[in-house]
């Protein structure tokens, strides 16, 4: 669709790279929020290049295992959208709307140029374009969550699909931007979601990154907020390797709302 109307009937177009933008200027917290157009092409690059696919494959295979009747599917702080249009590829399935949500305007015109079959949207975490209980699924992949919006714009029985990041993710990246790296603590996101929901499953997604190309290690490095925590000298000297072996170590919750 290139046409939208909200229940109040005011009407908004799509932009001519294919998405909406319905972020209020009260809802900024800077000029221009969210990831940078370079951030969105390293990542876009890396992600494509097909480097984060087993991550793709479980995130994709505990869906349809466990989820039904997918007919409303968001996924909030999608970027440049790269898991939405992986599941929909997978579900493929005739009827099914998929929309994504971002708080960047540049990772929605990255969207909805590379997916122009999917409804992208600029809007806020916490005031999403949706009705009360119109979806079937949310998936939630490294990005900011409100989960009473998410209560609010959830099917009773429907699910969100939280993916962050396990302990020891990118562990070697990061040894070589800090003196001490603390272990990641996936558990704590789910202290912020409340009685609302309901774990169904977890599952661990982890293999080893075995990079030999200087581009993939650079857009490794520049698609996550370490490019912009480390000094001068430890960004340069990642940016010269020509080769990087890290755990990968993605931890996925399935969870049902109540």
């Amino acid at each position: 669709m290139n046409k939208w109307q909200c229940e109040n009937n005011h009407h908004f177009d799509n932009a001519k790279q294919g998405y909406c933008n319905l972020l209020l200027a009260n809802q900024k917290k800077s000029l221009t929020p969210g990831d940078d157009r370079q951030m969105l092409q390293a990542r876009y690059q890396f992600l494509n290049a097909g480097h984060y696919q087993p991550v793709t494959e479980a995130i994709n295979t505990l869906i349809i295992k466990e989820c039904t009747d997918l007919e409303q599917i968001l996924d909030i702080g999608c970027g440049e959208g790269y898991y939405l249009s992986s599941l929909k590829q997978f579900i493929n399935k005739s009827g099914s709307c998929f929309y994504g949500t971002d708080i960047s305007k540049e990772a929605l015109k990255l969207a909805g140029r590379s997916y122009p079959d999917i409804n992208w949207f600029v809007a806020a975490a916490k005031s999403q374009p949706f009705l009360s209980h119109q979806l079937d699924l949310i998936l939630n992949i490294f990005a900011p969550a409100d989960w009473q919006e998410i209560k609010r714009i959830l099917k009773p029985g429907g699910h969100i699909l939280l993916a962050v990041a396990g302990d020891n993710h990118l562990q070697s990246l990061r040894e070589l931007i800090y003196d001490q790296v603390k272990p990641h603590q996936p558990a704590r996101f789910l202290e912020k979601m409340g009685t609302d929901f309901e774990l169904i499953a977890t599952q661990s997604c982890q293999f080893e990154l075995q990079l030999t190309d200087n581009q993939a290690i650079r857009s490794l490095l520049q698609m996550t907020p370490y490019y912009w925590q480390a000094d001068e000298q430890h960004r340069q000297s990642i940016e010269n390797l020509q080769s990087l072996i890290t755990p990968v170590n993605f931890q996925l919750y399935l969870l049902k709302s109540l």
